[in-house]
C-alpha cells in the first residue's frame, strides 16, 4: 500500500467485480497532463482488490458519481443513471467506450451512452476534465473512455455473484485462454432488481402520481433485468503487429424509470470495433459500428388504461454509428507529436404515437456525419512541460422531412414559418495550449486555456413532437449555432511522504450555449412548444482532493467539488443556469493488512438554492450519508464481502433527480435506502 501512495496519489476506484488478481484502474487526467506523452502522463489510480469486489454499484455512472465529487449522477430509476462533469452533462461531454462513439436511443436519455458497457466488461476509465481534448470531436468539457479488458496469455477466468436488498441479483463469469498468438476472453453477466425503497420504506415506484402513477398491479413490477454478453480476440502475429477485435451485447428489460411518463420494454445494443497497432511505426487504426434500438411505453402507468393496445403513448427508437480513425505517433528531437484523421456518422430515428396522434419522425431519420483532423505534441524545457493540441472540424447535420408522420408534418412551419433548414454544415477549430512547472517528479503547478466547440445535437436541432391541445409540443430549433467553451484551468499537486494535496479551479466562458425554452405558435395562439435557444452563459468552479497514509494499515481519502453557472445572455429573469449540482464531499477511513479489508466512507452535499425559476426548477436539501465495507481474501482464490449502503437508512434527493421536458412526469426520484449486499467472487 505504501508503494502504490508513493507512486502518486490514489483514488479508489470501483469498476468490476473481479478475481483476486485483477485491479481494476481509473485514471483522472489534469489539463496539464498528456495521454501519449510519458514526461506529462498523468499517475495511474489504481483500487486495491477489496474496493473493486465489496462495492454494489450497479452501473458505472453510479460508481464515478459516489468516487469523484465532481461528477454527479442522474437519478431515473434503479439503473442506467446519467452523469455530469463540473455541471456539464449531455452531449456537452463525450462518453466513448474503447475509443468508439455510441449514442443512446431515447429522446429522454434512458439509456445514456455510460450505460451500454457493463461494469465487468470495464478494464480502465480515463476521465479528462475540461476542454483540452482534441483528439476526439465535440468534447467541449470532458471526456469519458471505458476501456474493455483484454484476455491473457495461459487458461482462467472468474465466476462471481452478488445479492442484496430488494431481490437485488448480480451474477456471471468471464474465462481466457491463449498464447502468444492468439488470445481470448468470453463473458456474460446479468442483473435484476425488484423496485427498491427510499429511506422512508416507500418504493420509488410509489412516488409518480396523477396519470403518470404506477397501476397498482406494477407497483413491484421488476426494476429491471439485463443480460450482458460480450468476447474480444487480440491477435499478435509477431512483436511489431498487434490487432483487437471486440464485440459486445446488452439487452435491458422492464427498465422503470420513474422520472419520466414511460418505461423501457427493451433496449439492446450491439457493438463491434477493431484496432490494428503497428508498433515500429506507432500507427493506430480503428474502426467501429454500433446499433441501439429502444421500445419506451406508458403500459405500466395509469396513463394507458383504457387504450386497447395496451398503451396511451409509446416512442420506438434506433440508432446506430459507425466511425473509423487512423492515428500516428512522431517524434522530432524532443517533442513528441500525435497526429490524426477521423470521421464518423451518426444516424438518429425515433417515432412517436401520443394517444391518435401519428408522431413518426419524431426524430427525423437524423444523420450526422463529421470528419477532422488533430495534431497534439508536448515539449520539456528545464523544468516547464508545454503542451498544445489543435483540432479542425466539418460537421453535416441533416433532417429526413419526409420521415415526419401525420402529425408532426407542419411543425416547423408552425414555429418557424419559413426561416429553417434542416441541413446544416459547421466547420470550427478547437484547440488548447497549457504550461506546467514541475517542482520534482510528482509535484507541480499548471495553468492551461482550451477552446472547444459542440455541434448541436439531433434532438436539439429537430426534434418533432406533436402533444394533445392542452399539452405544449417539443420541437427543435433547426438555426441553432454550436455551442463554443472558452476555459482557463488552473491548478497544483504537492506530494510529502505518504501524504498529497491536489487541486484545480476553473472558469468556463460559454458562447452559444443550448438551454430550454419556451416558444409560441405562430398559428395558435392557444399553444406553445419547448425547445431550445442560443445564450451566452459561464460556469466556473474547483475542486481538492487529499490523500494519505496514517498508519501502515489505516488510509484516509478526502475530496471536495464546487461548481456554480449563470447566464449572460437570453430571455431569462434568473440568471441562475439550471441543474448545476451544489457543493459536493467524500471522506473515507480505509484499513487495509493484505489479507482483510475495512472501510467507512461518508458522502455530503449542500442544499442546491441557487436554481432557475423560469424553468421551475426547485432547490434540493443537503444530504449526508454513511457507508460500510468489508472483505476477507481466501488464499488469493476466493473473495467473501458485505457492505452496507446508506446505513442510517435516510430519505435523500439528489440535485438531478427530475427533469425538466415534455416527458416529464415531475417525479422526484429518491436514492435507494439502506442498502445490505454480499458478493462472492470465485477465481480459476
Amino acid at each position: 500500500m505504501k508503494k502504490l501512495l508513493m507512486a502518486g496519489m490514489v483514488l479508489p476506484a470501483f469498476l468490476s467485480y473481479a478475481n483476486a488478481q485483477e485491479v481494476i484502474k481509473v485514471k483522472k487526467i489534469n489539463v496539464a497532463e498528456d495521454l501519449f506523452m510519458e514526461e506529462t502522463k498523468g499517475e495511474t489510480q489504481e483500487a486495491t482488490e477489496e474496493d473493486v469486489k465489496i462495492t454494489r454499484q450497479i452501473d458505472i455512472g453510479e460508481i464515478l458519481s459516489n468516487l469523484f465529487p465532481e461528477i454527479n449522477h442522474i437519478r431515473k430509476g434503479g439503473t442506467a443513471n446519467d452523469i455530469t462533469i463540473r455541471g456539464f452533462g449531455r452531449d456537452n461531454i463525450n462518453v466513448l467506450i474503447d475509443g468508439q462513439r455510441i449514442y443512446g436511443a431515447c429522446p429522454n436519455r434512458m439509456d445514456p451512452p455510460i450505460f451500454h458497457m457493463s461494469t465487468r466488461q470495464v478494464k480502465e476509465v480515463k476521465i479528462l476534465e475540461g476542454p483540452f481534448d482534441v483528439s476526439n470531436q465535440g468534447s467541449l468539457a470532458g471526456v469519458v473512455n471505458l476501456i474493455s479488458k483484454d484476455p491473457e496469455a495461459g487458461a482462467g477466468g472468474s465466476l462471481f455473484f452478488t445479492g442484496g436488498y430488494f431481490n437485488y441479483l448480480h451474477g456471471g463469469f468471464d474465462s481466457y485462454v491463449g498464447n502468444d498468438f492468439v488470445k481470448v476472453l468470453v463473458g456474460y453477466s446479468k442483473q435484476y432488481s425488484k423496485p427498491y425503497k427510499s429511506g422512508e420504506g416507500k418504493k420509488i415506484t410509489e412516488y409518480p402520481s396523477g396519470m403518470s402513477a404506477y397501476k397498482p398491479s406494477e407497483i413491484d413490477h421488476t426494476a429491471f433485468d439485463i443480460d450482458n454478453a460480450w468476447a474480444k480476440m487480440v491477435l499478435t502475429p509477431n512483436q511489431e503487429n498487434e490487432i483487437k477485435i471486440n464485440y459486445g451485447f446488452d439487452e435491458a428489460k422492464d427498465v422503470l424509470y420513474p422520472y419520466l411518463m414511460m418505461d423501457a420494454m427493451y433496449d439492446r445494443t450491439h457493438r463491434i470495433n477493431g484496432e490494428y497497432w503497428i508498433k515500429p511505426l506507432d500507427i493506430k487504426i480503428s474502426a467501429y459500428w454500433n446499433f441501439v434500438k429502444h421500445d419506451m411505453q406508458d403500459r405500466w402507468r395509469v396513463s394507458s388504461t383504457g387504450w386497447s393496445r395496451g398503451y396511451m403513448m409509446r416512442t420506438l427508437a434506433k440508432t446506430k454509428t459507425y466511425g473509423a480513425k487512423i492515428e500516428k505517433g512522431w517524434k522530432i528531437g524532443d517533442i513528441k507529436l500525435k497526429t490524426g484523421i477521423d470521421a464518423y456518422l451518426r444516424n438518429w430515428k425515433a417515432d412517436n404515437v401520443v394517444m391518435t396522434l401519428d408522431n413518426r419522425g419524431m426524430i427525423p431519420d437524423v444523420d450526422i456525419k463529421n470528419i477532422g483532423a488533430f495534431v497534439e505534441g508536448a515539449k520539456k524545457i528545464s523544468n516547464f512541460v508545454i503542451s498544445a493540441g489543435l483540432r479542425v472540424d466539418s460537421t453535416k447535420s441533416e433532417a429526413d422531412k419526409n420521415a415526419l408522420g401525420t402529425a408532426n408534418s407542419g411543425i416547423y412551419e408552425e414555429y418557424y414559418g419559413n426561416n429553417y433548414d434542416l441541413s446544416q454544415t459547421d466547420t470550427y477549430v478547437s484547440g488548447n495550449i497549457v504550461l506546467r512547472y514541475k517542482f520534482d517528479k510528482r509535484s507541480s503547478v499548471y495553468m492551461g486555456f482550451g477552446h472547444t466547440v459542440r455541434v448541436p445535437d439531433p434532438e436539439e436541432r429537430f426534434i418533432a413532437l406533436k402533444k394533445p391541445p392542452t399539452k405544449p409540443d417539443w420541437v427543435g430549433n433547426p438555426n441553432l449555432n454550436p455551442t463554443k467553451n472558452n476555459e482557463v484551468d488552473a491548478g497544483f499537486e504537492y506530494y510529502w511522504g505518504l501524504f498529497g494535496i491536489k487541486g484545480n479551479v476553473f472558469y468556463s466562458d460559454l458562447t452559444d450555449y443550448i438551454y430550454l425554452t419556451k416558444i409560441p405558435s405562430l398559428v395558435d395562439t392557444t399553444k406553445s412548444a419547448t425547445s431550445y435557444q442560443n445564450i451566452d452563459a459561464h460556469i466556473y468552479g474547483g475542486d481538492l482532493t487529499v490523500i494519505g497514509m496514517l498508519t501502515d494499515t489505516v488510509s484516509i481519502e478526502a475530496g471536495a467539488a464546487y461548481q456554480r453557472g449563470k447566464k449572460d445572455s437570453g430571455n431569462y429573469t434568473d440568471s441562475d443556469l439550471a441543474e448545476i449540482p451544489p457543493l459536493k464531499t467524500r471522506l473515507a477511513l480505509k484499513y487495509d493488512n493484505g489479507a482483510a479489508f475495512g472501510m467507512i466512507e461518508t458522502i455530503y452535499a449542500a442544499r442546491q438554492s441557487k436554481v432557475d425559476t423560469d424553468l421551475n426548477e426547485q432547490p434540493t436539501k443537503s444530504y449526508y450519508v454513511v457507508n460500510l465495507k468489508t472483505g476477507y481474501n481466501i488464499k488469493n482464490k476466493a473473495f467473501v464481502g458485505i457492505g452496507i449502503d446508506n446505513l442510517f437508512d435516510k430519505n435523500y434527493y439528489t440535485h438531478l433527480s427530475y427533469l425538466r421536458n415534455p416527458f416529464s412526469a415531475g417525479t422526484k426520484v429518491p436514492e435507494p435506502g439502506r442498502f445490505v449486499y454480499m458478493n462472492v467472487n470465485l477465481s480459476f
